[in-house]
């Protein structure tokens, strides 16, 4: 999602009004946070999306009941 101009100021409003209203906020959490917005504006988003659906549901399937008639 790249975002337009109107998305970055009321981003950066609501972080500048957040930081303002709570002492609690720090330099880091503030940092991380325009740096998102810079990424969302620059549209370099993670890409956390699987290709290979199924090899994690084979995971599911697994079954690991037999470890647990181990002694310790």
């Amino acid at each position: 999602m790249v975002m337009n101009l109107q998305d970055i100021i009321a981003e950066l409003d609501n972080i500048i009004e957040q930081a303002s209203s709570d002492d609690e906020i720090g330099k880091e959490s503030i940092l991380e946070a325009l740096t998102d917005v810079v990424r969302d504006a620059k549209g370099d988003e993670l890409d956390f999306s699987v290709e290979d659906e199924d090899h994690f549901g084979s995971f599911e399937e697994t079954d690991f009941s037999s470890l647990a008639d181990l002694d310790n």
